[in-house]
C-alpha cells in the first residue's frame, strides 16, 4: 500500500517573526489559499494515499497539528520526544507504517512546500511510487530549475533508467552563484526538493546499513510496539539517537538512488522573499499579506497581522513584516539575513520573541 509520510516537526527560522517556535512555518497559510502550508499538503497527498497518511512532528506540536489537520487519526500522528533530524524522524515513521503495513511503499513529503500545479504533482507522485516498487530503490523527486539558485542543494542527473527515471551521479551542496548559473547551462541539475519514495523496509535496512546506531534504536522501539510499553522505549531510546539528516545520512551514501524530474511550480518558501514568486504583486510591484496601504512605494513585500494596518510612502524593494509583539524591517535582496537576526536575537537574551 501507499503511504505518504509528511514531515512537520521543524521550528523555522527564516520567516521570523510570522514562524515561532510555538507557531513554525507549517501552521502558517503564508498567501496559499489554505489555512495553513500543512492543510495544503495534506490535501494535496489525499488523492495519491487516501487515509493512508502520517504526520511526523514533535511531541510539543501534536495539538497543532490534530488542530490544523484533523482529518489524520491521532494513530497516525508520530511524535518525536526529541529533535534528531530527519533521518530517525523518518525511520520512526517507516517503524510505525512497517507495524501497520509489512509492504508500505512511503513518500516522504515535506509540509512546508508550495506547489501551483497539483495535478502535474500527482502524476510525478504516481510515476515516484511505481519506481520505488518496481526497482526497489529509493526515489529522489527533484525539482525542475527556474533560476541559478544559491539557497538550495542540488541532484546531479546522470544516465537514463526508464521513461523519466535517471540516475543520480551527486548530491551536490548549495552552490555560489557563478557554480549555480553554470549547473543550470548545463542542464545536468535538479533542485533537491527534499521529496523521495521508497519501501519502508528498504529505507529501514539503509538506516541499519548506514546509520548503525540509529537502526539499533528505532529496532529496539519497533519491538516494543504493540506492547504497553512501546511509549515508554521511545521516549528513552529515540532521544539518544545521532542527530543527522536523512540526505547526509543515507541518501549520499546509498547507491542506486534515482531521481524524476518534477515541474509543478513549486517553492520551498524559505524567505519572505519567495512570496513574490507564487503571490501576485500589485501595479507597483508590491506583494502584500493583510491590510497594507502604498504611497509611491515600488517593490515591496509587506505581511501584516489582520488587526494591523501597515503603510508604506517613498519606500522600495523592502521587506515589512509584523506579527505579534515583533517588527521586522530589511532590505528584499537581503531575506536570507533573517536568520542571522533571530540568532543575534539568542545572544541578546530576547529569546521570549522567538
Amino acid at each position: 500500500m501507499r503511504h505518504g509520510v509528511i514531515l512537520a516537526g521543524g521550528g523555522g527560522t527564516r520567516l521570523w517573526p510570522a514562524s515561532r517556535r510555538s507557531c513554525p512555518k507549517q501552521f502558517l497559510s503564508l498567501g496559499t489559499g489554505e489555512a495553513s502550508l500543512l492543510a495544503a499538503t495534506v490535501k494535496r497527498l489525499e488523492p495519491a494515499c487516501g487515509e493512508s497518511l502520517w504526520v511526523v512532528t514533535s511531541a510539543d506540536q501534536v495539538p497543532q497539528v490534530r488542530d490544523a489537520v484533523p482529518t489524520i487519526a491521532s494513530a497516525r500522528i508520530v511524535a518525536e520526544p526529541a529533535a534528531r533530524n530527519t533521518a530517525a524522524a523518518l525511520g520512526l515513521a517507516a517503524v510505525q507504517v512497517l507495524h501497520e503495513d509489512p509492504d508500505a511503499i512511503m513518500a516522504a513529503i515535506p509540509s512546508d512546500q508550495h506547489i501551483g500545479n497539483t495535478e502535474e504533482f500527482l502524476r510525478i507522485v504516481d510515476l515516484a511510487f511505481s519506481a520505488a516498487e518496481e526497482h526497489d530503490a529509493i526515489i529522489t523527486v527533484g525539482i525542475v530549475p527556474t533560476r541559478p539558485e544559491t539557497g538550495y542543494g542540488y541532484l546531479k542527473v546522470g544516465t537514463e533508467v526508464a521513461g523519466e527515471l535517471k540516475r543520480i551521479d551527486a548530491f551536490v551542496e548549495k552552490p555560489n552563484a557563478e557554480t549555480a548559473a553554470t549547473y543550470i547551462a548545463t542542464g545536468d541539475y535538479l533542485w533537491n526538493g527534499g521529496m523521495f519514495f521508497t519501501k519502508a523496509r528498504r529505507l529501514l535496512d539503509e538506516i541499519r546499513l548506514h546509520m548503525p546506531e540509529t537502526g539499533k534504536g528505532l529496532d529496539t522501539i519497533a519491538a516494543a510496539l504493540g506492547t504497553s510499553e512501546a511509549q515508554a522505549v521511545c521516549d528513552a531510546v529515540y532521544p539518544t539517537l545521532p542527530k543527522v539528516s536523512i540526505d547526509y545520512g543515507v541518501m549520499e551514501r546509498t547507491s542506486p538512488v534515482l531521481t524524476i524530474g518534477g515541474d509543478f511550480d513549486w517553492n520551498d518558501v524559505g524567505s519572505w522573499s519567495a512570496l513574490a514568486d507564487y503571490k501576485e504583486a500589485d501595479a507597483s510591484g508590491n506583494v502584500t499579506l493583510g491590510t497594507v496601504v502604498t504611497h509611491e512605494a515600488n517593490g515591496n513585500i509587506v505581511v501584516g497581522d489582520s488587526d494591523t494596518v501597515i503603510a508604506l510612502a517613498g519606500v522600495s524593494d523592502l521587506i515589512v513584516v509584523r506579527s505579534g509583539n515583533a517588527v521586522l524591517v530589511l532590505p528584499r535582496d537581503r531575506s536570507q539575513d533573517v536568520k542571522a537576526l533571530v540568532e543575534e536575537l539568542k545572544k541578546q537574551g530576547h529569546e521570549a520573541f522567538l
